[in-house]
């Protein structure tokens, strides 16, 4: 009874690992690809670009620094806003 018992739970304990492991490589392989794709889009980065921001903006940049870009969203309206919240370039 013990041994039934010992054996399900050696059983149960290897499909949970497995499971963790395959859940664990497609997370890596998922977060790398974000990350090759966040690098070529920031180094395309141009003034004149048409980008979308994460929160739904969108505009074109006019100038960019180091850590954050100016970009206009309407006639005579400009935000600066941080490179790293231009999540797509549209054009």
């Amino acid at each position: 009874m013990l041994g039934e018992i010992a054996r399900t739970s050696l059983v149960l304990l290897i499909f949970i690992a497995i499971f963790v492991l395959i859940s664990q490589i497609l997370s890596h392989r998922n977060l790398k690809k974000k990350k090759k794709y966040f690098e070529s889009l920031h180094k395309n980065l141009k003034p004149g670009k048409e980008v979308m921001l994460t929160d739904g903006i969108y505009g074109k940049i006019v100038s960019l620094k180091e850590d954050y870009a100016i970009i206009k969203i309407a006639k005579d309206v400009e935000i600066k806003v941080s490179r790293y919240s231009i999540s797509e370039i549209l054009n």
